[in-house]
């Protein structure tokens, strides 16, 4: 015995009629808005056609056929033909199509390429002419629909011409008046999804548009990022600082009020120097061209917050680190502030030596001693690693952060422009 095998691909379902549907054009605001951008069309449309008509009079009348006639001509023909391809109407007309068409075209962000401008000037055209052909009707049709109410109503009823006989009843004008305004909307529908349909190909982005909006894209996440990194890492930072001296001074309150004071007056300048970064922070996030604070790159900073706090630090600079540019600087200091807040957290009491270089590139090493944790567990990564591993990726640098002999080793090298030597760092 046969059956029908599960693999046999069923037919599409059939689109069910709705006579909700079909009434639809009448009742729609997506309707009322295609009509206003057809109208808006068509008014435009009609500028053009005055502008040409007078021409074309002046032509035709001898005495106004002059050279300064055809030089004016030439102006505003000019004048008449750029607009559909300037940058700012194909923008307008997106916007338009945005919120009169209900048409998801992306708004161009960049100059658009010579082939762009051509497909706006095309849509431009065919915004220019369906509107024109909208208005025409709409300028036949009213007249039309008022003179047969009226004649209905007892007016003289004014034959155009092209009428058949039929209509010469009362209820054959009514049908014909009530036929013509149910027409209108639906004229409107056609010519609204013919619109959407030449939208995305006339006013979509080309190929360049879309590399370039992929390069600012590209370009606004990695502003992100860096913003993430750093909010992560100087928070990250600060707290570890407050909490680590907030538990000093809690276990010295009774037995050594100074140690606690200076702890409490650590607290308040890491709180103050934490405030200060993330305003520069929130600055940045509200203005990303505007360029970071110099203030929060000096790595003898990080150490001596990290000595208040109670930590064995040292820090060694050699060569001319105080030359290097901003943008590695920044990127070393976020490394060390990283590294010092990890060795707090994971290696409380631990000496910690850092250790910043200056040769062809700039290195950075943060050691402190380590033991493996028992049992063989592994260790457990958060996001300071692989952000450390972010910023040293962009500028082209390498990353070693684990166990080196007795010692957990963060160790960066960050290459350094061939001008480095002209720029200092404030």
């Amino acid at each position: 015995m046969s059956g029908s095998s599960p693999d046999r691909a069923r037919p599409a379902p059939r689109p069910r009629f709705s006579p909700r549907a079909l009434v639809a054009p009448l009742t729609s605001g997506a309707t009322v808005r295609a009509g206003v951008f057809l109208v808006v069309g068509g008014v435009v449309a009609g500028a053009y056609g005055l502008l040409g008509a007078g021409f074309v009079q002046m032509f035709a009348e001898p005495r106004t056929a002059t050279p300064t006639t055809v030089v004016l001509a030439i102006v505003a023909t000019t004048l008449a033909a750029v607009p559909p391809f300037l940058a700012p109407v194909r923008a307008v007309e997106v916007l338009a199509v945005r919120t009169l068409l209900d048409v998801d075209v992306p708004v161009p962000s960049g100059r658009p390429g010579p082939a762009a401008r051509w497909r706006g000037a095309a849509w431009f055209a065919l915004h220019l002419l369906l509107g024109l052909v909208a208005v025409v009707v709409l300028l036949a049709v009213v007249p039309l629909v008022l003179d047969l109410v009226l004649s209905v109503l007892g007016a003289p009823f004014v034959d155009p011409g092209w009428l058949p006989s039929v209509l010469e009843g009362e209820a054959a004008r009514i049908a014909l008046a009530l036929l013509v305004i149910l027409a209108l909307p639906y004229a409107v529908v056609g010519a609204r999804a013919v619109l959407r349909s030449a939208a995305p190909l006339l006013l979509g982005p080309d190929q360049s548009e879309r590399i370039a909006e992929l390069e600012a894209q590209a370009a606004r996440l990695t502003a992100r990022n860096r913003l993430a990194r750093d909010v992560h890492d100087g928070v990250g930072h600060a707290l570890t600082i407050t909490v680590l001296q907030a538990a000093a001074a809690t276990r010295t309150l009774e037995t050594d009020p100074r140690a606690s004071r200076r702890a409490l007056e650590a607290i308040e300048e890491t709180g103050r120097h934490a405030l200060a970064e993330l305003d520069d922070l929130l600055r940045r996030l509200r203005d990303p061209a505007s360029e970071a604070s110099a203030e929060h790159d000096d790595v003898a900073m990080l150490v001596r917050h990290a000595r208040a706090a109670g930590a064995h630090v040292t820090l060694r600079l050699v060569g001319e680190v105080g030359r290097a540019p901003l943008t590695v600087t920044r990127e070393i200091y976020r490394i060390a502030q990283e590294s010092l807040t990890n060795a707090l957290r994971h290696a409380p009491g631990a000496p910690i030596h850092v250790r910043v270089v200056r040769a062809d590139d700039l290195r950075i090493e943060v050691r402190h001693p380590w033991s493996p944790p028992p049992g063989g567990a592994s260790v457990r990564r958060g996001r300071g690693l692989p952000g450390m591993q972010e910023r040293v990726t962009a500028l082209g640098g390498t990353l070693f952060a684990g166990p080196d002999g007795g010692a957990w080793v963060v160790r960066a090298s960050l290459p350094l422009p061939e001008a480095a030597s002209d720029e200092v760092t404030p």
